[in-house]
């Protein structure tokens, strides 16, 4: 395998299932042969980013519309608990009955060059903790820390890596955008897949629940207080490196579903949204990416 894209940072935000609109785009990248040197995902946008490094189109549109027939879409509920959860289809688990999960080419994101960084929370310190190669010696290590990235506070448990209870990385640095990250790996120009659409901010409101259920976590609760806050903030430098002609932001102008969605129609409906954005705006990726803006 080799890397077509260089000194560029592939970054993939998180979103729950509004990332089978995502997973549209990164089809069309896969396709068109923009391979990206370096890739950054968090939350369900680390899913994407491992699917993107394997280069499996297929696996790219299941991982978030596939058909589980006799299975329920219990992701946000009970995703590792037991042989049904449609995360332990995603990500591996050993409970998922022969021929229910979906396969997962490590040999070829092992094979592929790129380097890759995702990343997750720390509950009882707040801070973020990250994932590059070096962290995925295995296909099990990497379902893991996709799996810590994945972990949404209180919908979910946190999952343990080397002794620490991780949680959703959308909630570290970066409030879900992870350019601070490819910022600090001396990167400069980024190209960003977003799951909403152009213009859209969070509600900058305390969230009691969070307050409530974190209250011995002091730290936990404070990343989460500030959460909105620090993503907001990084959406107003995404319009300034923009402005600049450092990033390409590709926005879900389209979106059509929300982070819970379970109906596979419209999750079907939703990626192939994403593909024609993606298709009609392929001419000025190429011009972004070849050092013209």
């Amino acid at each position: 395998m080799e890397s077509t894209v260089h000194d560029v940072a592939l970054v993939f935000e998180g979103g729950g299932m509004r990332n089978s609109y995502s997973a549209g785009a990164l089809t069309v990248m896969l396709e068109n042969g923009l391979y990206f040197d370096d890739v950054y995902g968090l939350s369900a946008g680390a899913t994407n980013a491992i699917d993107y490094v394997s280069r499996d189109v297929r696996r790219a549109q299941a991982s978030f519309t596939a058909t589980l027939d006799g299975l329920s879409f219990r992701w946000w509920v009970e995703p590792f608990v037991d042989a049904d959860g449609f995360g332990s289809i995603l990500h591996g688990g050993v409970q998922v009955p022969a021929g229910k999960r979906l396969p997962f080419d490590f040999a070829a994101f092992q094979n592929n060059p790129a380097q890759v960084t995702l990343q997750a929370i720390d509950r009882d310190t707040g801070e973020t903790a990250f994932f590059t190669r070096e962290d995925f010696p295995t296909r099990q290590a990497l379902m893991t820390r996709v799996r810590a990235s994945t972990s949404y506070p209180i919908v979910l448990p946190p999952t343990w890596v080397d002794g620490h209870a991780l949680y959703d990385g959308g909630i570290g640095v970066g409030g879900g955008i992870m350019v601070p990250r490819a910022m600090d790996d001396g990167l400069r120009r980024f190209f960003v897949v977003c799951t909403r659409p152009r213009g859209f901010r969070r509600p900058e409101r305390p969230n009691r629940l969070y307050d409530a259920f974190f209250w011995r976590r002091p730290r936990m609760r404070a990343a989460l207080d500030t959460w909105s806050r620090r993503y907001n903030a990084e959406l107003d430098r995404l319009e300034r490196l923009e402005a600049e002609g450092r990033a390409y932001v590709f926005y879900a102008e389209d979106q059509g579903v929300e982070n819970t969605e379970r109906d596979v129609a419209k999750l079907t409906e939703n990626f192939h949204r994403g593909r024609r954005q993606a298709q009609t705006e392929l001419g000025a990726w190429r011009c972004f990416l070849e050092g013209s803006s």
